[in-house]
Parts: C-alpha cells; sequence; structure tokens
C-alpha cells in the first residue's frame, strides 16, 4: 500500500568509523533530517580518489526520509560529515507498508512523531 503523503526516500553514505556512524546518525535523527538510520558494517569500499585506487574499511548509514527531509539533508551532509567528497545516493521509495511510509512522511521538522 502506498501512502498518501509526501513521497519518501532511501538515502546512502559512508563513513569511516562506528562512532562517526553513530555520531552522524543521531545527529540526523535530533535535527529531523531524517526519520531513522540503520548502521550498517563494517563494509569494504573500493573507489578511485586523487588518481589512485583505494581499499577502506567503512560503515554505511542507511536514512529514510521524506522528500523534503531530503532536500535538507543534501544541504546538511557536507556540513556534518568529515569526508571532503560525503557519498550521498537518495532513491525513491516506490511502495511499502503504508503506516511506515507514512510514519516516514511525517517525521519532518516541526511534526510531533
Amino acid at each position: 500500500m502506498k501512502n498518501k503523503s509526501e513521497p519518501c526516500w532511501v538515502a546512502y553514505s559512508t563513513v569511516d568509523s562506528k562512532e562517526q556512524a553513530t555520531k552522524l546518525a543521531h545527529c540526523l535523527v535530533e535535527e529531523q533530517l531524517v526519520a531513522c538510520v540503520n548502521i550498517v558494517g563494517p563494509v569494504e569500499s573500493v573507489y578511485r580518489w586523487q588518481g589512485k585506487v583505494e581499499q577502506t574499511t567503512e560503515w554505511m548509514l542507511m536514512m529514510k526520509c521524506s522528500e523534503s527531509q531530503g532536500e535538507e539533508l543534501k544541504k546538511a551532509l557536507p556540513r556534518l560529515h568529515s569526508y571532503e567528497v560525503p557519498e550521498l545516493i537518495m532513491l525513491p521509495i516506490a511502495d511499502g507498508h503504508g503506516p511506515y511510509l507514512d510514519w516516514i512522511a511525517a517525521s519532518g521538522k516541526g511534526v510531533g512523531v
């Protein structure tokens, strides 16, 4: 059942430590930039950075947010994140459990959830 309110998103980012993941997750939820964050890890990331192939142990943040929160998240994450170029990938949630999607949509600023 699709939610009848604001569209919802799943957003992904990675950080370099469990402590950073926990700190960032709490900050994002407390500032009502996301409804919730799942911390997954450790994960191994392989990527090219400044002309070199790197491999790093990271922790992934899987964040759920409303569309308006997603816009605020895009502005806030670079300020809150420790990386020079933080990862932020956002995917729309096409469908899901209606009450859960309604809860995500209602989790934005000014809403007493």
